[in-house]
């Protein structure tokens, strides 16, 4: 009973004890507060005037963050209880009869504020950021034109007021391989948490497909297979990751973000958009649009010289030559990258060969001569589409009424504009005069232009083809039979079967065509360094 009468008189004891302690930490921490809000504007200020060309510590802005916190919930500590005084509270952590817990809650708070304090001094603070060829894969060279595109793109990337980001440029002046290094870079600042690369294919199952590649960056399995369905995954699954970038490269056509999945509004993702076209840019409602110009003559010539080998301690006559290469691949990255590595180690005469060939204005690498009702939906038509997939520029007539024996001025134009033109002698080729027509103009640019020629003997003997007989005899009757046997035409469509017919070529006449197709493309990929084409329009 005693015990118990004297209990409150010994907390009051105990409490009041704990106030003489509390006071003392009290003062500790407020001279530890004043050190840490002046290192951290210390901190702050070393971070501000860190060199552009170098990365903050990771460890700084967690000291930061961690600052911040401290700070915020002593605040809030200092809050409560001038509250509790004001209101004579007695039952909060800060009354008399709370000083225990509030000298523990203060002990704690010391104890993390002189370990902050003594964690300010970051060894070291920042270190040099890597070259922008540090981020790409293979071989990169990081020139001032590059350099200042890149720049561009990483002020837009961390522009808060910019949340789709347009790059557009030639085809082949290195889009790809720069926004693959931005990305790059852009993660190792920690701009972004994740950074996801898209592909953009050309066919009628775009947004699955980009749907699909982003879903594999992110490790996101979709348990629905609707495009509404997938779209809500991925939003979600991007905001829950926070910060992400993606890239969505060789975009042709409008895309619309919401139906992906992208999440355009708020601050979880951006987006950067590589095309060819600033038109697309504009379509995709880009904040910013930022151009990727061609290399210079000195960059293209120093890029040729690092794919291909050549070095100053080559020939005069090879270095000429090659220089002159360098010029004509009009500063695109790609396209000196495949003449350096197709040409590494090759005579002088091959290169004179390939200079010979740029020099030749072309547009289509490939031009297809065929009889559109024998083979127009079939064989030609599988070759066509074999061709382009592997990325040949190839031209092929969509079809359309004959009127005489005047060829259009636009197959005329293509047949000129080519570097390779495959001949579909098929059975009734003869019987068109538009194609004997394209036929003649076919070699004619042989000569003068130094084509290359491929006939391909569709179901026909080559025999045939030269001594016109078969179908092509009657073809050349009812011709004959027109114009008259005297006719100049005549004499050169019949010049030019005989020529053709003389040429190497490829037979076919039974088993899968689709291999036979094959055969074809793989011949014209062994020759592709001598396919090139000059095109000065943003393709």
């Amino acid at each position: 009973m005693e015990d118990t009468l004297f209990l409150p008189i010994k907390i009051l004891i105990r409490d009041g004890m704990y106030m003489v302690f509390v006071n003392k930490i009290i003062e500790n921490v407020d001279n530890e507060m004043e050190k840490l809000i002046s290192n951290r504007g210390f901190v702050r200020q070393k971070v501000e005037a860190t060199n552009k060309a170098e990365k903050v510590n990771d460890a700084v802005p967690e000291w930061l963050k961690d600052a911040e916190k401290l700070i915020e919930e002593e605040e809030k500590f200092e809050i409560e209880m001038d509250t509790e005084r004001s209101n004579n509270c007695f039952t909060g952590p800060f009354c008399v009869f709370g000083s225990e817990r509030r000298y523990k809650l203060y002990s704690e708070m010391l104890e993390k504020m002189k370990t902050l304090n003594t964690k300010c001094n970051f060894e070291p603070f920042s270190s040099p950021i890597p070259s922008l060829e540090y981020f790409s894969s293979g071989y990169f060279v990081s020139f001032e034109s590059t350099k200042n595109t890149s720049d561009q793109l990483m002020e837009a990337l961390q522009d808060d007021r910019s949340r789709v980001i347009g790059l557009y440029g030639k085809q082949g002046s290195g889009k790809t391989k720069l926004a693959e290094a931005v990305g790059e870079k852009a993660k190792y600042l920690n701009i972004f948490n994740e950074v996801v690369f898209v592909t953009v294919p050309q066919n009628s199952n775009t947004l699955w497909s980009i749907q699909d590649q982003i879903a594999d960056s992110l490790d996101l399995t979709f348990d629905r297979n609707s495009e509404l369905a997938r779209a809500k995954a991925i939003s979600s699954e991007i905001k829950n990751k926070d910060r992400v970038l993606v890239i969505l490269d060789d975009v042709r056509a409008k895309l619309e973000l919401k139906d992906i999945g992208i999440p355009i509004k708020g601050k979880w993702c951006k987006v950067l958009v590589a095309t060819r076209h600033q038109q697309e840019c504009t379509l995709l409602d880009c904040q910013i649009e930022i151009p990727l110009h061609p290399l210079s003559e000195e960059e293209a010539w120093t890029l040729l010289k690092g794919y291909s080998g050549i070095d100053d301690e080559s020939s005069s006559d090879l270095l000429n030559v090659a220089r002159e290469v360098a010029n004509e691949c009009q500063g695109l990255h790609s396209r000196i990258k495949d003449v350096g590595y197709s040409f590494k180690g090759q005579s002088i005469e091959e290169w004179k060969a390939l200079l010979d060939s740029l020099r030749h204005s072309a547009r289509y690498q490939i031009f297809l001569s065929f009889r559109g009702d024998d083979t127009r939906y079939s064989f030609t038509g599988s070759l066509y589409d074999a061709l382009c997939k592997e990325g040949f520029k190839t031209f092929m007539d969509d079809g359309g009424l004959e009127s005489g024996d005047q060829i259009s001025l636009s197959l005329t134009s293509a047949i000129g504009a080519s570097r390779l033109s495959i001949v579909v002698l098929s059975e009734n080729y003869a019987s068109s005069s538009w194609c004997l027509e394209e036929l003649v103009n076919i070699l004619e640019c042989k000569k003068t232009k130094n084509q290359l020629v491929w006939p391909i003997f569709y179901k026909v003997d080559p025999s045939v083809i030269r001594h016109q007989k078969s179908s092509y005899e009657k073809a050349m009757l009812a011709h004959e039979n027109r114009l008259g046997n005297d006719s100049k035409k005549l004499q050169r469509w019949k010049s030019a079967l005989s020529e053709i017919a003389g040429l190497s070529g490829m037979e076919y006449s039974t088993g899968y065509e689709h291999k036979f197709i094959l055969r074809i493309v793989e011949r014209a990929k062994n020759i592709k360094s001598s396919l090139y084409v000059r095109s000065i329009d943003m393709e």
